[in-house]
């Protein structure tokens, strides 16, 4: 092959090339005009597409300031409101759910009040957890707090059961409630709803960081240092100081503590000036962040959310009173487990089995739980699950009478309390 060949050959090659680089060019650019056009900024300059924010972030300022105010303006009105010792709890006397969901005066979700120490003839059973535990979704009659009452009296067992769960509780906010409320009230028996979820919120400190659409709140958080619990941001600061501390976030103390926030995502990159590749780094950050969050008992969450239970379960057991735990998964658990799929958090589970009185709903469920009809509006138990978990606890509990693996420390004689078969569902 002559020069002259090898030269127009080449040209050729070039002018392809340049062809290729021109139209990979004009794609990108029409891609970031695409991405311009079809995306929106937020009042706070929070750049979103399709409902994936790119970096770099803007904390929710205004719309905290929003929250806020709109909290301030209907704090007679509210249902959660803030508290200094749990971030948050139930107004007294108010009620959700279009009045299906009752709070009392003492803000547990009951229809009626509570002594504060028991009667003497009655087993008092006070249970601890987030919104699976208060019942959301479910009404006041069919919620399986009241269930559990009720098959424990119709088995002749005079019982109250008084429900300290919160909505959108961590692990350490329902041990913070034991020890600031539900203490003081004598239950002789405590029951800790566990949802391994929270494992998420044991690390959260600033509610809008995890949920942007929930209350304007912060919430105390444990770390674990030198082996022991530490507490922090207590008392939790309160909703009006909020926007201060997001404007300058950064350089205030707990941001060290708060895992939804990291200062370089929101700090303007060079890759940053192009959406299109905001995109593809968010969608590519997401995945590497999903795959390196971790669960197991030696991971940041899980030896944290092992250290709370364990520091609760030896503080009622120190008092005297049997611990309980009822695992009670969400509806993407039940699909993990009838599809095979790994739970992360499996190794947190069997460890709670092995030490303490554990009780699971996923060991008595078949595949037609993720059946829709099972679930309330929010994912919630509908009924049929709310009465199982109540069946299954009643059960649990007079069988634990009856062995005397649970020591009624208040009661000299348990006659009365011996369940002679198992109690009715309602």
């Amino acid at each position: 092959m002559n020069s002259k060949v090898l030269r127009k050959t080449a040209r050729h090659v070039a002018q392809c090339a340049l062809l290729v680089i021109a139209a990979v060019a004009v794609t990108l650019l029409l891609l970031e005009f695409i991405l311009r056009l079809a995306g929106h900024e937020t009042a706070d300059g929070q750049f979103i597409f399709a409902g994936i924010e790119l970096q770099p972030y803007a904390l929710p300022l205004g719309r905290l300031a929003e929250q806020i105010a709109e909290y301030e303006d209907n704090i007679d009105r509210v249902t959660l409101i803030y508290d200094e010792l749990v971030g948050w709890k139930y107004r007294p006397d108010s009620s959700r759910q279009n009045g299906e969901f009752s709070i009392n005066g003492a803000g547990l979700r009951s229809q009626r009040e509570y002594d504060v120490q028991p009667p003497p003839d009655t087993l008092r059973i006070a249970l601890f957890g987030d919104s699976f535990t208060a019942g959301d979704d479910a009404s006041d009659e069919t919620a399986w707090s009241h269930h559990l009452e009720v098959n424990l009296n119709r088995a002749g067992v005079r019982a109250e059961v008084l429900n300290f769960g919160v909505s959108a509780y961590g692990m350490d906010q329902a041990y913070l409630r034991w020890l600031h409320g539900g203490s003081q009230v004598s239950p002789d028996i405590v029951v800790f709803g566990l949802q391994a979820e929270n494992l998420d919120r044991n690390v959260n400190v600033f509610r809008q960081l995890i949920h942007p659409e929930g209350p304007a709140f912060s919430k105390p958080r444990f770390v674990v240092s030198d082996d022991a619990l530490n507490l922090v941001n207590s008392p939790a600061i309160p909703p009006e100081k909020l926007v201060e501390i997001f404007a300058s976030f950064a350089s205030h103390p707990l941001s060290d503590h708060e895992a939804y926030y990291r200062s370089r995502d929101y700090a303007s990159q060079w890759w940053s000036g192009s959406k299109l590749a905001s995109m593809i780094f968010a969608i590519v950050n997401q995945q590497m962040e999903d795959e390196a969050v971790s669960y197991g008992l030696e991971s940041k969450r899980g030896k944290l959310g092992k250290a709370i239970v364990e520091a609760f379960a030896a503080d009622v057991l120190a008092a005297g009173k049997p611990f309980i735990i009822v695992f009670l998964p969400h509806k993407e658990f039940f699909e993990q487990q009838f599809y095979g799929r790994e739970i992360p958090y499996q190794d947190l589970l069997d460890y709670f089995r092995d030490n303490y009185h554990y009780l699971s709903l996923a060991d008595y469920v078949d595949p037609e739980i993720k059946s829709l009809k099972n679930w309330g509006p929010t994912l919630h138990y509908g009924p049929e699950l709310n009465s199982l978990v109540a069946e299954l606890l009643s059960d649990e509990i007079a069988a634990c009478i009856q062995g005397a693996a649970c020591q009624l420390s208040r009661f000299d004689d348990i006659s009365d309390f011996a369940i002679p078969a198992a109690a009715p569902s309602e």
